[in-house]
């Protein structure tokens, strides 16, 4: 699942490449639901101009000068591909835009192997919705390990749970919670209620850096190859993750040990994250 940092950079290249487009023209392939229906999706959308692009937690928003938002969460295996009129058809379209700026048309076409994705419009009421849904957005600078502290000891679970619960803070996934935590140097069992205030300082940098890290290295494309940009090339995070799916510790040399950790994929080294009272959370 493309995380903060991969939603990051393509909501960053559609505000370069299609702010003040106007809709022309939407295509709903068969076998694929938008919100509301087919026929009120395209009404709201035709005609209007995109006025605003911005990120809220793992959600691509397109404000509309109507005052609505066209929202895209991508989920598993969604993509959002930016192409020229008469380019290709991509594999697994569910929905595309044409857009017009500047006198010149393109296509903005939504891809989903698995259809886990969402593509709907939203109010502004429903907006505010959307925005209370979530944590603090961990790249903001103003959200400080004070408040990053408050929000895990108000959650009874262990900190890799806790990092992935976008209620708590939003936009991290398996993988960039895994590396920071290394980072860090915090077991991911340890308990959310024996987090200190240097712990959670060192933690939140650790996050920061990590994620503003992979937005430089414009995402994370794994084996899969699912996460694509907007032109549909690949990230190059991968290869500088630190512990997530690394055999030996980057820092001490020792195997690195796996196990499931509520359901989750978790690396981690025995000897630089080191192990407290936390099996009952294990």
């Amino acid at each position: 699942m493309p995380e903060l940092p991969e939603v990051h950079t393509i909501t960053s290249d559609l505000k370069k490449h299609i702010l003040d487009a106007v809709v022309k023209k939407v295509e709903i392939k068969a076998g694929f639901s938008v919100s509301p229906s087919a026929g009120v999706f395209k009404k709201k959308l035709v005609g209007r101009k995109i006025t605003d692009i911005h990120r809220v937690a793992k959600n691509i928003l397109l404000g509309l000068d109507s005052g609505d938002f066209l929202v895209i969460h991508l989920a598993m295996t969604g993509r959002l591909l930016f192409r020229k009129t008469g380019f290709k058809a991509d594999q697994w379209e569910r929905v595309i835009f044409t857009l017009e700026k500047d006198g010149k048309i393109g296509e903005l076409r939504y891809t989903d192997l698995r259809m886990f994705g969402k593509v709907k419009i939203i109010n502004k009421a429903e907006y505010k919705t959307l925005q209370n849904k979530y944590g603090p957005d961990p790249i903001t600078e103003t959200f400080d390990h004070y408040r990053f502290l408050e929000l895990l000891q108000n959650k009874r679970t262990n900190i890799k749970n806790a990092l992935l619960d976008q209620t708590v803070i939003s936009g991290i996934g398996n993988i960039y919670a895994n590396d920071a935590l290394w980072i860090a140097k915090i077991h991911p069992g340890t308990k959310t209620s024996d987090i200190t205030p240097p712990m959670a300082k060192n933690l939140l940098a650790a996050i920061r850096g990590i994620l503003n890290e992979s937005i430089f290295n414009r995402g994370s494309t794994l084996d899969d190859k699912m996460y694509v940009d907007i032109f549909g090339k690949q990230g190059e995070h991968q290869n500088y993750f630190r512990i997530y799916g690394k055999a030996e510790c980057p820092r001490c040399y020792i195997p690195v040990k796996f196990m499931k950790l509520n359901g989750r994929g978790t690396y981690f080294c025995e000897n630089c994250q080191l192990k407290s009272d936390q099996e009952s959370l294990l």
